[in-house]
């Protein structure tokens, strides 16, 4: 049985500009979890050229925007080419029967002031559960446990506690290819890195 379902906050006072991936705050600029994390990533890429990691995340804004769309309005479009990677992401919906709160949600930590995008929030069975959808290659656990904890603290600082994280990997042979990983729903070390890296933002920010 799904439990009531939670009601997401009316964020009037953030804003997100998609070309230059800017969150506002009350018109005042705030990071991203991912400008947050550029030292965990640029370790990750390391030697990996920048015409990849453009094709690469043109491809993951694809398969996102065709997820969102799916989701929010039920419209199933999306390119040929990433048609393998949305069937798994068809594969997840029919395997799991996820009761959908919202996707591609937009947000921001009230206290450490830095905002994010979450992919999919959703019930799952009876808990709360926040899916992060990758295209990657492979899965960074080095990189995931960070992100997905940030989202976490964020929605907490809002009041909202999630029971379950996962990874939805997906690949580009589709259906039956997709898999999860799963973290801790309190992550204190995870936390704990990300909050290092915040500090070290700030201070390069201040100086």
């Amino acid at each position: 049985m799904i439990p009531t379902m939670i009601k997401l906050p009316n964020l009037s006072e953030l804003s997100f500009t998609d070309e230059d991936h800017i969150y506002r705050l009350n018109g005042v600029i705030i990071p991203s979890v991912s400008a947050v994390m550029e030292p965990l990533s640029m370790a990750k890429y390391k030697g990996i050229s920048e015409a990849t990691l453009d094709r690469a995340a043109n491809k993951g804004t694809s398969v996102h925007n065709a997820i969102e769309n799916y989701i929010k309005f039920g419209i199933d479009d999306v390119p040929p080419e990433h048609r393998g990677y949305f069937d798994g992401f068809l594969d997840w919906l029919d395997e799991k029967k996820p009761v959908f709160v919202s996707s591609e949600f937009q947000c921001y930590h009230k206290l450490m002031m830095y905002g994010g995008t979450l992919d999919i929030l959703s019930y799952i069975g009876d808990k709360l559960t926040l899916t992060d959808v990758k295209t990657t290659y492979t899965i960074s656990e080095m990189t995931c446990r960070v992100q997905l904890e940030a989202y976490a603290q964020i929605l907490a600082s809002h009041g909202i506690y999630i029971e379950q994280k996962e990874i939805l990997h997906l690949t580009p042979e589709g259906r039956g290819k997709k898999r999860y990983e799963g973290y801790p729903a309190k992550d204190a070390e995870a936390w704990r890195v990300f909050g290092s890296l915040k500090c070290v933002y700030d201070w390069i920010s201040r100086h």
